[in-house]
């Protein structure tokens, strides 16, 4: 905290207040110990008092009102970003059960023309993560939630009446995708705004609502189909989608939520009567909290960022290995003799697994217990060991320690990224940062499905497919650690340019 100062300007009481000053200082004073104006502070300030100059009367003092981050309502939010999950997470996961019944209820459909509808579900929820991150910037998590509840639920009826599978591809496919973009990537910017030190807890607590969205979702499905059919399923899915405009219209915007605060504060002080402090007029509280940092919506200098662009080549690494190893899973259970039952028993152990490690790791990171790019590196290891391993396996229990493995390295991975991302390149750009991250994984997912595909084909089997997803996450794994030299070869570049720019102005180099 800095203190700034004003000229000792004594004025008449029929003279009008001071303005506000242009920055948010901690206090104005009159010769630095008159009266004095409160300004939010930094991010992660607590209320408390702030030592005057010694030349002040000592029974002036100055408080600093409290943050409105890791606290209160910031837990209310991340309650709401956790059921979106839920159901957006558990949209996505029973998909493949909504694409057996489509194909049932078309059977003339080819796999290159069924291959649409995930090809546009999953590349239009990935590939407009950046545009949706600037929308969410512009207009607010709130207003991005329910229209994105809204266009999903319209996909969803739009598709009841359907009768050919294009028509299904556009609506179940793109106008869903769409709308889940729009709705789960307002959550991440959110929690990065609303939570400072306990940033990694709340991150795991979101990202806990993926796996359970995919164990509640599935059970559902299969049970709206068997009472009312596609058509009907559709139409009473739209209704439990549409539980995302209640939830969005919980995720306050942080600025907003920040002036409450503030203005809750000075209104106690103020009933306290606390003597020698001044209490600024509510036109000045709300003048000294909208002075913050503004965002950008799309911030594209950071794709020249060196350390940056180790995230994106990781992802596209490990992109093969995440969303596809799991789903190869029970392909290889029935490969190797596995029962329909056995095979529902590994998913659920899965995703069980995944939800209880992604709470604990969200609370071991809080705690300061390893850095978050030591655990993310130990995930992409541990999982790309549990890929490698599942070719070996021959029962089901081989095949639940591997899929073990596998459920961590996701925990980990999902967990930690949107911390490290914010932690690193700063909460202000995360619109920027997590929808590039996401966009560069969009684009892989349209790519490697049909690689793994081409694999199957050629090998006639699934080892191969494994080998190369164990191998791409090993390869990511070491990416990744390259990070830090990265940056710091890169800051070492920057400074030789910056001091030979100011040799050639004939500055003085510092």
């Amino acid at each position: 905290m800095t203190l700034s100062h004003t000229e000792a300007a004594p004025h008449s009481p029929e003279e009008p207040p001071l303005e506000p000053p242009l920055e948010p200082p901690i206090n104005v004073s009159n010769a630095e110990c008159g009266e004095s104006m409160i300004a939010p502070p930094s991010p992660g300030e607590e209320e408390g008092e702030v030592k005057l100059p010694s030349s002040c009367n000592s029974h002036e003092s100055v408080l600093v009102p409290p943050s409105g981050k890791d606290k209160g309502y910031a837990w209310v939010v991340v309650l709401a970003v956790f059921l979106v999950n839920v159901l957006v997470a558990g949209y996505v996961k029973s998909f493949g059960i909504l694409y057996i019944l489509i194909l049932e209820s078309f059977p003339d459909t080819s796999g290159a023309a069924a291959g649409w509808i995930l090809g546009l579900l999953a590349g239009c929820r990935g590939l407009l993560a950046a545009v949706m991150g600037a929308f969410t910037v512009l207009m607010g998590p709130r207003a991005c939630v329910i229209m994105g509840s809204l266009c999903v639920a319209a996909g969803l009826l739009a598709a009841a009446p359907a009768a050919s599978i294009v028509h299904i591809a556009f609506t179940l496919g793109a106008l869903v995708g769409v709308g889940l973009c729009m709705s789960e990537t307002p959550g991440y910017l959110a929690v990065t705004d609303y939570f400072q030190d306990k940033r990694s807890l709340a991150n795991g607590f979101r990202a806990s609502g993926n796996p359970l969205g995919g164990v509640l979702f599935s059970p559902l499905v299969v049970a709206l189909h068997q009472h009312f059919g596609l058509r009907g399923a559709l139409i009473l899915m739209a209704g439990v989608m549409l539980h995302m405009t209640v939830l969005g219209a919980l995720m306050r915007p942080f600025q907003i939520h920040q002036h409450l605060v503030q203005a809750e504060f000075w209104k106690d002080n103020a009933r306290q009567n606390t003597p020698g402090l001044r209490i600024p007029s509510s036109q000045q509280v709300r003048t000294s909290s909208q002075k913050t940092k503004k965002k950008k919506p799309l911030n594209f200098r950071i794709l020249k960022n060196p350390a940056y662009l180790v995230y994106l080549v990781m992802v596209m690494c490990i992109n093969i290995a995440l969303p596809n190893a799991l789903l190869y899973t029970p392909t290889y259970g029935k490969s190797i003799g596995l029962s329909a039952y056995e095979n529902s028993l590994i998913a659920s152990y899965t995703s069980a697994c995944d939800f209880v490690m992604r709470l604990l790791c969200g609370w071991t990171s809080s705690l300061k217990l390893y850095k978050a790019h030591h655990g993310l590196i130990a995930g992409l290891v541990v999982g790309g060991i549990g890929c490698l391993l599942t070719p070996l396996c021959n029962s089901m229990w081989q095949l639940l320690g591997a899929a073990t493995l596998l459920s961590f390295c996701m925990a980990f991975f999902w967990t930690l990224i949107n911390t490290q991302l914010a932690d690193e390149f700063g909460g202000d750009d995360m619109a920027s940062t997590w929808g590039f991250f996401r966009m560069t994984q969009g684009t892989c997912s349209f790519l490697y499905p049909s690689l793994i595909g081409l694999v199957i084909d050629t090998t006639g089997g699934l080892a191969m497919p494994f080998v190369m997803m164990g191998s791409a996450l090993l390869l990511g794994g070491a990416v990744f650690s390259l990070r830090p030299f990265v940056a710091k070869i890169s800051g070492s570049k920057k400074e030789q340019n910056l001091q030979s720019s100011s040799s050639l102005r004939g500055e003085p180099v510092a």
